[in-house]
């Protein structure tokens, strides 16, 4: 039998998810192994029998219990604060029913923060795709591997914006009212400041305690992840709104907080914008501009670029000057238009001289790319075509910084995205406006060789006789295509944009692995 008052709570709050639901609690009660635990499953308002397997879990093993929910508002605040409501553990921790922690991992989180006299201990995050098998360390975990402070301007706690992977103490919750904010998603965001701004000591994990599954189905990935849907980016916006107002009498960390939602938050749907359709932009537009325009003018002033950049033209600029300068600064300097070199700085090339500011000066920019022995420009396929054995791509290229150098020629490559081998290449000469046309080959069939995932389509540049960069180091970059090119079935092969927006191919029943974002958000 538990104890009255067990050790750890682990809370799962689950919706219409009976088939995933034992699996993640069977991996919770792993997580602790020994009896002093607690998993308590808070069914959300579930239609299908969800509340039934909950209940056979909770009588097939006494620790477990389930409170049920008639409700369910879309969101899991409000049921991740009732199980909090009716905690019994000194120590809570949370599982989402589609996900697994590694076992006897929930322990050493516990006992690596008695150790420390830490109110918080967090581990490392894998993302683990069931169709490919793939399992991808999540990069904004990966702070564990060293000592930590609580939160401080420039800490890598910004970036861990999830409740799972963690264990804290329940004390500090009550004590300080740290719940999630309800009926948004994206409720991690302020209830993790909240906890990290608020603990004594922090102790870290250097291991993978957590397994999140994803599902890269499209209209099947979860609601954190359908950041095609405006109303997603309202949520974030809310989720937002609820730290600043944590952090108004934090003046240390208002900086650091605008910096990670312009070079994070506002780059997971600003780095799309080309690919949604007018209301879309439109709506984003209005919203980002409301909300960045509250944000004190020094603290915007003091973001670097090209991050200042974007919030000044979100702010007051047009709507093609804002979703241009969004791809440049969060699509790998993508360029529509070729900056503007004048008295030997770079400036913003959608504003006519009388409105040039500090905020549309790119020259720190380009040295730094310059410094990387980098060029931006931008290769963007406006045709793909079916050829025997073979596809044409015609497109243009844009020389952003005149770093190309004349006579040119492209180099495009198919290479094999696990392995880097180059497929195949081809060149082709850069006509006048930056247009191309070329013809790719396509590796034939091996059957002796291993299954490929997917291959990309690359360039580089080669033959010129002048150019901005002596030793410019030989590099790759992507092919991007539009979202509104169609792309053409080939020989067993399927063309397609990847969520960067670059032209790949897979095999004609493989599905896209480019990955979206980790449940809360840490992506």
């Amino acid at each position: 039998m538990p104890s009255a008052a067990p050790q750890l709570t682990v809370i799962c709050n689950v919706h219409n998810d009976a088939g995933r639901l034992p699996r993640a609690v069977g991996s919770a009660l792993a997580a602790w192994d020994g009896p002093d635990v607690e998993v308590l499953v808070v069914d959300d308002g579930s239609t299908d029998d969800t509340g039934a397997v909950a209940d056979r879990l909770a009588a097939q093993d006494d620790r477990v219990r389930v409170v049920h929910r008639g409700v369910n508002d879309g969101a899991p605040g409000a049921p991740r604060n009732l199980g909090l409501d009716a905690a019994r553990g000194d120590w809570v921790a949370f599982v989402d029913s589609d996900d697994t922690y590694v076992p006897g991992s929930l322990r050493r989180l516990v006992e690596a923060a008695v150790a420390r006299d830490a109110d918080v201990a967090a581990g490392a995050v894998a993302r683990y795709n069931e169709r490919t098998d793939r399992v991808t360390p999540l990069p904004a975990t990966d702070y564990t591997a060293g000592p930590v402070e609580p939160l401080a301007p420039g800490s890598p706690l910004w970036q861990d914006t999830i409740a799972v992977a963690k264990v804290m103490r329940r004390r500090l919750l009550d004590e300080h009212a740290i719940r999630f904010p309800e009926r948004i998603l994206y409720e991690d965001q302020p209830f993790t400041v909240a906890l990290w701004s608020t603990a004594r000591r922090i102790a870290t994990l250097d291991e993978v305690v957590y397994h999140w599954f994803v599902n890269n189905v499209a209209g099947q990935e979860s609601i954190t992840a359908r950041r095609h849907e405006i109303a997603n980016f309202h949520d974030r916006l809310a989720a937002n709104r609820a730290i600043d107002l944590q952090l108004a009498g934090r003046p240390d960390l208002t900086a650091a907080k605008l910096d990670k939602f312009v070079r994070h938050d506002l780059a997971l749907y600003g780095k799309d914008l080309d690919a949604r359709d007018d209301d879309y932009r439109a709506a984003f537009l209005t919203a980002a501009r409301d909300y960045l325009a509250d944000q004190p003018a020094d603290l915007r002033g003091s973001l670097a670029q090209p991050y200042r950049l974007v919030v000044r033209e979100l702010v007051d600029g047009s709507a093609e000057s804002s979703v241009a300068a969004c791809l440049f600064a969060y699509r790998r300097r993508h360029v529509e238009r070729p900056l503007v070199h004048r008295a030997e700085r770079w400036w913003w090339p959608y504003r006519p001289d009388e409105e040039m500011s500090d905020d549309h000066d790119l020259t720190t920019v380009v040295a730094k790319e310059h410094a990387k022995r980098r060029a931006i420009w931008t290769t963007t396929c406006r045709e793909v075509a079916v050829a025997p054995g073979a596809m044409r791509l015609v497109g243009t290229v844009v020389d952003g910084d005149d770093g190309i150098g004349a006579r040119a020629r492209l180099v495009l490559m198919l290479v094999d995205r696990d392995q880097g081998v180059v497929l195949s290449s081809t060149t082709a000469r850069i006509r006048p406006e930056g247009a191309f046309d070329a013809t790719l080959e396509l590796p034939s069939p091996d059957p002796a060789a291993p299954p490929a995932k997917a291959w990309d389509v690359k360039v580089d540049v080669g033959g010129a006789l002048r150019g901005r960069l002596p030793g410019r180091t030989r590099r790759a970059r992507p092919v991007e295509v539009p979202a509104s090119v169609a792309l053409p079935a080939l020989d067993g092969l399927e063309p397609y944009r990847t969520r960067n927006g670059n032209l790949s191919l897979r095999p004609a029943t493989e599905a896209d692995d480019d990955g979206a974002g980790p449940a809360g958000d840490a992506d």
